[in-house]
């Protein structure tokens, strides 16, 4: 039996710098890939019709302030894992014949994110306090799921599909990050026949908190993501009023406050800034980054 051929040192060395570059190109060109969500998936035959029921039982563990009994969805999960595996086989990609308009895509797109946050905080809990865990946050961004023929992130889905194909800030206002700051989840799923509505009560709902729009003397406190966005808010404004993002605030104040004592609205905001809104002073407030998990919220109310 004739005896192995020994790499000549030449060989080695050129192989052993071909493993110093190549390697890791490969490694990085795979690890982008697969953050923006461009490695493709199987997709599982359907012998069943997409629907959100399942994802509507479970949206009735979010109560009516935003927070969300992640103990609850944990003990019967069941639902949530199902319409999550749906999403493998039926996705506006895979099967655009069930999603022929641009509100059926977008509703998708959103129920999908939000089951998929959903999934993600449930896996975890009750051990976590907050979505920037360092240990989380490592998982909650760097996992993908199989959506109609793609390997999805977290982010892909919201900055590449989202962000890039549906240019509507609301989305900013509505999308349900895991954080008690940021966009609260609502208790029903996005649906395609009334979406505009939904958006709007999102948006609403979201300038209407005094967590992310706060009058104070000459000062307007903003959510930080009216300026991580603000060219996104500046650009659906119509022409001429695209100078500061209060206008987009203005048009989502309510013009009184019989739903909520004591929030600010449209007159208090032309009080304080009079008709100059772009001479107005912004600050800019970081979001709280804690969960909206409905048994902390008891705990506070019994604490002294």
């Amino acid at each position: 039996m004739a005896a192995l051929e020994t790499p000549s040192p030449s060989r080695r060395r050129l192989l052993l710098v071909l493993g110093a570059f190549v390697l890791p190109a490969v490694l990085a060109v795979g690890s982008v890939l697969f953050f923006y969500g461009l490695l493709p998936a199987s997709v599982p035959s359907g012998d069943f019709p997409f629907h959100y029921n399942g994802y509507a039982h479970v949206l009735r563990n979010v109560k009516p302030d935003g927070d969300v009994d992640f103990s609850a969805i944990g003990r019967d999960r069941q639902e949530l894992d199902t319409f999550v595996r749906s999403l493998a086989t039926f996705s506006p990609r895979s099967r655009p014949d069930l999603f022929p308009k641009p509100e059926d895509a977008l509703a998708y797109w959103l129920n999908a994110y939000h089951a998929l946050v959903l999934q993600s905080l449930v896996d975890e809990y009750p051990y976590l306090e907050s979505v920037h865990d360092k240990a989380f946050g490592h998982f909650f961004w760097g996992r993908s799921w199989p959506v109609g023929g793609q390997r999805l992130t977290l982010w892909a889905l919201e900055h590449r599909i989202l962000d890039r194909e549906y240019a509507d800030p609301r989305i900013h206002l509505a999308l349900f990050h895991g954080t008690r700051g940021g966009p609260l989840l609502d208790g029903a799923p996005f649906d395609p026949s009334f979406l505009d509505s939904q958006l709007n009560d999102a948006a609403r709902r979201f300038v209407g908190d005094r967590r992310h729009v706060r009058l104070e003397k000459d000062t307007v406190h903003l959510a930080q993501v009216f300026d991580t966005y603000r060219e996104d808010f500046l650009a659906a404004l119509p022409e001429g009023r695209r100078s500061t993002v209060l206008q987009f605030v203005w048009a989502f104040l309510p013009d009184t406050c019989t739903e909520r004592y004591g929030c600010d609205t449209r007159s208090d905001l032309d009080r304080v800034c009079g008709t100059k809104l772009d001479k107005c002073q912004l600050v800019f407030e970081p979001e709280d980054r804690a969960l909206p998990d409905a048994a902390a919220r008891d705990v506070r109310a019994v604490t002294p």
